[in-house]
């Protein structure tokens, strides 16, 4: 037993003494362990570094759904829907760069596709009643695995029940009953003329959707313009009034009579100047607004009335 230690410890030493001893109190040249280190690269070597994956990103595709009215339950066609990933990946490398052709680390990404999902998205709605403008739009949207149904426009609050996985049904059951716009088309113009005798303008127009209106209220708001030469048109006033539904209309109105104040948008930037070539000749524009619960109160632009000359 002490011959066997005996002999470990002539090992021990011989191989202490046949090591490098490197004395950190008298320094080190570092410039010579980073030299070792890079021996054997010439100046435009460029090692990989390690970098952690990116982030990735998702090809959305939407389909939309738009239904009108009907009194019976509605079941969609069923649309198949095709997302995939991208991932992006990035390294970083030393290399030459800028001006000065500083070798520094430059990182580098791309993307490669990763994993793709395919599902079919189809819309079923419990019987509901609308009103024959009324159209309901849906959008059906499919980001990687996750597949999210948008109620962009309807006229319902709807109770939505998701059903499968691969294959999703949203099965959306009407709870109550929303104001949606009024429809633009539903109030048409009939003649817009001037009377001589009276020197009044009558803007005459026909209400499609009266009888859906019965007991509410419209608004109309007219503006009357002088038609100048290029773009030179003068605003002259405007009027507003409100009328029980009904199946037309009549606004009469006086040109003196006009309210002269100028609405945010009105084009008044001419107010007063008047440069006209051949006969005068006058326009309206119009709008409306329906008043009640059934349609919103958002005011619809009609546009412009034909041209008129005095």
């Amino acid at each position: 037993m002490r011959k066997a230690l005996a002999l470990l410890l002539c090992f021990a030493f011989t191989g202490f003494a046949g090591a490098e001893i490197v004395n950190f109190d008298q320094g080190i040249d570092t410039k010579e362990i980073i030299h070792h280190y890079y021996d054997g690269y010439n100046d435009y070597y460029t090692p990989n570094v390690p970098m952690p994956m990116g982030h990735s990103r998702y090809v959305r595709d939407c389909v939309r759904f738009s239904f009108g009215p009907s009194d019976n339950d509605i079941l969609s066609e069923k649309v198949r829907l095709h997302s995939t990933e991208y991932v992006e990946h990035c390294f970083t490398i030393m290399q030459p760069n800028g001006p000065d052709h500083i070798t520094g680390p430059v990182t580098h990404c791309y993307e490669v596709p990763g994993q793709s999902w395919r599902k079919g998205a189809q819309i079923s709605i419990k019987a509901r009643k609308l009103f024959p403008w009324e159209k309901e739009n849906f959008e059906v949207c499919l980001e990687g695995p996750w597949m999210r149904l948008y109620t962009n426009n309807t006229a319902y609050e709807y109770n939505i029940n998701r059903i499968g996985h691969y294959d999703v049904l949203f099965e959306l059951t009407p709870e109550y009953k929303k104001p949606m716009n009024p429809d633009l088309n539903g109030v048409q113009l009939v003649d817009f003329k001037y009377n001589e005798a009276t020197q009044e303008y009558t803007l005459k127009v026909k209400d499609i959707w009266a009888k859906e209106y019965t007991g509410e209220k419209i608004m109309f708001k007219v503006e009357l313009y002088k038609d100048g030469w290029w773009f030179f048109n003068s605003y002259l006033g405007k009027k507003e009034i409100t009328f029980d539904s009904a199946d037309t209309y009549e606004i009469t109105f006086a040109e003196n009579a006009l309210e002269t104040s100028v609405d945010e948008g009105i084009e008044a930037d001419f107010k007063g100047i008047e440069i006209i070539r051949g006969a005068k000749k006058y326009y309206a524009k119009w709008g409306f607004k329906r008043i009640g619960s059934i349609s919103k109160d958002k005011f619809m632009k009609k546009g412009e009335t034909p041209k008129i000359t005095k």
